[in-house]
């Protein structure tokens, strides 16, 4: 007789970002599926963050022969089978379980391309499918592969955060910039990652925490007075002749070019290694020297 060791996602998590899969003002979720594949297949999660399951959570995981396994697109948690089922763990997954996932930010210019507040850099945002007792009933959840991009509404009050971190170890505190649990059982049933037999959820549950690019109003500075014309996508900034600003905010993407003309010639695109915020008109700026 032989037997074969089985192993089937409990649930997936991606995690992604807008400015590293837009092209330029193309939306991801607007390309056709080989574009798609293109742009996903040279996106890695690692150049944002390190995923790492808390102390506690590796002895769940081993305790319950569950293996945590990332990806590029984020992390996948996989159940041991019992032999002959394909949807029943080995080992029964009890009701109560939560997995923890810290996220650590390895990329220092994280808030400069994403279109988060940055009073809000050093807060604490928080990935779930079921509500913290501490965070009011308008926290939002975590979305099940839907692209509704993250916003301010993840972070957390300072009572929640003060909480979390005080079952953290010091080095698990370090560069921490969210926190993601998944529970068996969600908020809601849609959210559950068992069923009440206490099998996988078929199909398994894919949570997605999706990042938007920020936009910025590009500034340009020139060495002599230029001549703006209407049909023009820069202005003069203050009746300046030598700063132009463009029109409306442009988006940042690592791939792409936004095609932006003075006097029938195209503009440069800044990176994202500097912004600045101007709180007078509530802007972040990108500047760039012709």
């Amino acid at each position: 007789m032989t037997f074969s060791i089985t192993y089937k996602p409990l649930f997936e998590i991606k995690i992604l970002h807008k400015y590293f899969l837009n092209k330029g003002t193309e939306d991801f979720f607007s390309m056709d599926e080989l574009a798609k594949e293109k742009q996903l297949a040279d996106f890695d999660v690692s150049t944002l963050f390190s995923i790492v399951p808390t102390l506690e959570t590796q002895r769940k995981l081993k305790g319950q022969n569950l293996v945590f396994k990332t990806s590029n697109h984020g992390l996948t948690v996989w159940a041991r089978l019992s032999e002959g089922s394909e949807v029943a763990p080995l080992i029964p997954v009890d009701d109560s379980l939560e997995l923890t996932f810290l996220l650590k930010l390895l990329n220092r210019t994280f808030y400069n391309f994403t279109n988060l507040d940055m009073l809000n850099v050093g807060k604490l945002l928080f990935f779930s499918n079921k509500r913290l007792s501490t965070e009011a009933p308008s926290f939002p959840l975590i979305k099940i592969d839907d692209n509704q991009i993250v916003d301010d509404n993840y972070v957390l009050t300072d009572e929640s955060k003060k909480a979390e971190l005080e079952m953290l170890t010091v080095s698990e505190k370090e560069n921490l910039a969210g926190i993601v649990r998944i529970c068996m059982k969600g908020e809601t049933t849609s959210l559950n990652v068992t069923t009440a037999e206490q099998e996988i959820s078929e199909p398994y549950r894919v949570f997605q925490i999706l990042f938007d690019n920020r936009k910025t109003v590009w500034r340009y500075f020139f060495s002599t007075d230029q001549s703006v014309k209407n049909k023009d996508d820069v202005q003069e900034e203050n009746g300046n002749a030598k700063q132009l600003i463009t029109k409306s905010p442009q988006p940042l993407t690592k791939k792409g070019f936004v095609s932006l003309e003075l006097n029938g010639s195209e503009l440069p695109n800044p990176n994202a290694n500097l912004i600045k915020p101007n709180s007078n008109d509530n802007e972040v700026y990108s500047e760039i020297y012709i």
